[in-house]
Order: structure tokens, then sequence, then C-alpha cells
């Protein structure tokens, strides 16, 4: 029976999603719950699962390709026993075979997990005897055959050892384009390069140019960016805070963090600050409704932190931070940035936002003009923590710490004094950081 599988809804406000990667191809087999294929939305990248076991009839969107909610996927015969496949030394039978063997042969399949442990084993599961009934080669078969004497290692690999080895150029790539190569058989170091690699003339590459379309989270980057410089009337202040006492704490407490396996950075602080901070400032927290023309003052604070990862900028958001300690400010960081960067965070963790920061301290960078996330009021930008000659209060020079801090803020919503205001309460708070811990 063909079953179709169809991209499910990611999100309320999301309806279309791009194919990023198939871990299938067509003719595998697979069991209910197995990964199929990776889809990124404009937020984070997902997985659509068998709904049954089965297998692979036909693959109807390919990767590259932008599908909507409730389009075809791909096909997935639930039921149907796995065709048969006949190579070059089995187009005759033989007659000795017996028919319990023939049957088994058969019924010999594999997951794609299965095929990709044997690949990386140079065992080809095809030759694997399986201890299940129904013909099924497990990991664990792969794995026990690979350790035996009488391994028949797969003809690919074998005649790619018997080459002659020559030495090969090495071709730079992102994890995802290795995966992809290792998964299709292909070599990547005979990939032709797009860019100028050392030893190309200028000649050569004159004039050369590539176009590279917009698509998932870097198309949403660029349209809620435009949006928010095309309807938001922005400003930005910049400022520095002393943060001597703030390296001194953070130098006492991060042992203890360590205990708990939870790394005690500055953008806990810098949350924990901000928060009290749009708290006394509100519109700091707030939205603009354009239909209406009022001002929406927020009363729930959930920060958004940007993440640089492999697949673009994504922004998680912490929840709740005014309800929030230090250390549990400083666990969710961990856990949703590392969510981000392995790929598998969820949209609705990237959602519901009401004020954000941007860090560029971590690049080295120092003042810069954060671009607001509509529909949020506000967005502060942490700079590095550089060492400057500072003259002080009482005619003294001293050596400082200082963090460059920049708030854009949206000047239909709030004003150039309120906003100043607010950003000396926030130096105050870095200053003071044990002022942070009472709260």
């Amino acid at each position: 029976m063909a079953m179709e599988i169809k991209l499910p809804r990611q999100s309320e406000k999301l309806d279309e999603s791009l194919i990023t990667f198939w871990q299938v191809s067509e003719g595998d087999s697979v069991e209910k719950g197995d990964a199929l294929v990776e889809v990124q939305t404009e937020k984070a990248i997902s997985e659509v699962r068998a709904p049954e076991s089965g297998f692979i009839k036909e693959i109807v969107k390919k990767r590259g390709d932008t599908v909507k909610v409730d389009e075809v996927l791909a096909v997935l015969d639930v039921g149907a026993e796995e065709s048969e496949v006949a190579d070059e030394s089995g187009t005759v039978d033989n007659k000795e075979t017996s028919e319990k063997e023939k049957a088994s042969d058969n019924n010999r399949k594999a997951t794609p997990r299965v095929k990709k442990i044997a690949k990386e084993l140079g065992v080809d599961w095809k030759f694997v005897t399986p201890e299940r009934a129904d013909g099924k080669v497990t990991e664990e078969d792969v794995k026990k055959y690979a350790e035996g004497d009488g391994v028949e290692v797969a003809p690919e690999v074998r005649e790619e050892v018997q080459k002659e080895e020559k030495p090969r150029r090495q071709v730079l790539s992102t994890p995802s384009v290795r995966k992809y190569a290792r998964d299709n058989d292909l070599m990547i170091d005979n990939a032709a390069q797009s860019y100028i690699t050392d030893g190309q003339n200028d000649h050569e590459v004159k004039d050369a140019e590539k176009r590279v379309p917009l698509t998932g989270i870097r198309k949403a980057v660029a349209r809620t960016m435009t949006q928010s410089a095309r309807t938001i009337p922005h400003v930005t202040h910049f400022d520095e805070a002393n943060v001597r006492k703030l390296v001194e704490l953070r130098e006492m407490l991060k042992k203890d963090f360590e205990v708990e396996e939870v790394k005690l950075t500055y953008m806990a602080f810098v949350v924990k600050a901000l928060t009290n901070v749009l708290y006394n400032y509100p519109y700091l927290n707030a939205s603009f409704d354009e239909d209406s023309e009022e001002i929406i003052l927020k009363e729930h604070y959930h920060i958004g932190f940007a993440a640089d990862t492999d697949q673009g900028l994504l922004v998680p958001v912490v929840r709740n931070a005014d309800k929030r300690s230090l250390f549990q400010i400083a666990k969710e960081l961990q856990t949703l940035a590392n969510k981000a960067r392995n790929g598998n965070i969820t949209t609705n963790e990237m959602s519901g936002g009401t004020a954000t920061i941007s860090n560029v301290g971590s690049a080295k960078g120092a003042f810069f003009t954060p671009v607001i996330n509509p529909p949020q009021s506000s967005i502060l930008g942490i700079g590095r923590i550089e060492k400057k000659v500072v003259a002080t209060d009482d005619d003294e020079i001293e050596i400082q710490p200082r963090m460059a801090l920049s708030l854009s803020y949206d000047h239909r919503v709030l004003d150039g004094v309120m906003a100043q205001e607010a950003m000396n309460e926030l130096k105050r708070l870095l200053e003071e950081p044990g002022l942070l811990l009472a709260y």
C-alpha cells in the first residue's frame, strides 16, 4: 500500500520549508520513526520521520526544493517486499542454492543507518547474514561481520584500496557537505572549487562572480532586517561600562558553576541586568502596533540572544528571565546555544522574544548599530571588554576593563532621554554586579 509522506506544519506562522538533506534513497527500507529528510524553515532545522515501516517507493521533492505545508515529499510503500536487485554475478540462478537460502536473500534488508555504518566499516551489507527472522540486517550484525576473519570488503572499497595512492589537494568544505559526499560515495577532494586558491593567476578569474540564492535562514534574516530598516526609525546610543567588579565576580563564581557543568559567561550577567532595566523602563520591552497606532507594553520578559551557527543567525529565547536566577539563566543560555549550533532547536524556542541581545565581543568587535528584531522596540549590542586608560572623577588615572555597549531603540516608542537613562541603569548594574544576585 502506497502512503504519501507530506510536509507537516512546523509552526503557525511558517507555511514552507527548504529540503536540506535526504537521509534515504529510493528503494531503501525504513522503520517507523526513522528520519527521512531534514527540512529547514526560516528559523530552525527539523526532521520528517517515517510514519510506518516500509520501502521508499519514490522521492518526489529533491534536495534544495522549497516545499509548502501538506505537499508530498515522498511515497512510502507500506508492507511491500523489497524488490529483487540482480547484479552481474547473479543473473543466472544457481540450481544448487536451496529455496531457503533464496528466501533469506530476497528478504535481506537494512535501514539507512545500518547501511551507513556498513559503508564506514568497509562492509557490503548485502553479504551480512541477519540474525533476525525477518531478514533485517542490524547494526550488531554488521559490526560482528566486520570483526570476523572472513570479512568480504565492498567491491568499491577494495577497488579504491588497490588503486595507486596519488597526492590529492585538500578541498575545504562544511561538515554537512562532507556528510553528503560520504553518504553518496563521492570523493570530495576531486570536486572543483569555486573560489580562488593560491597559485591561480588573477587573469584566470578576472571579473568572475557567483550568484547565491537566498534560502532558509539567510532569506528570513534578509526579509526581517529589511522590514525593520524600512518601518522602524532606529536610534542607537553608544556607551561603556567599567566591568572590573564584573570580571572579578565571574572569576569567583565560574568554578562553582563548572561543578554543575554550566559555563558562566558574561552574557548571563547581561541578560540578568537587561531584564531589570526592562522592568524599570517598560517602553524598551514593548512593540508598536501600526494598525491601531498603539504602544503595547509587555509584562513578560523573554530575552532573545543572537547565536552564530553553521546554518546562519538564530535567535533563541530565554523565557521568563525575570523569574530565573543567574545560575538558571547561564544554564538555559548554554542549553539553547548548543541546540542552535547542533541544528535541533525548535521554532517555539526561538519565538516570543520581547527584547534581544547581540554579542560581537566574542568576535573582538566593539561598537556597532544592532538592528531591531520586529516587532520588538529595542536591541542591546555588547562588544569586547578592553582595557583602557580612564580619568576618574577624582582626577586619577586608571586602567579599567571597559565593556562596549550599543543600545538601539524604536524612536516611535521612546525618546532619547529615557533611552539614555535606561543605559545609565544598565551600566550601574554591570558596574555593581553584586546587585544582580539580590534579584
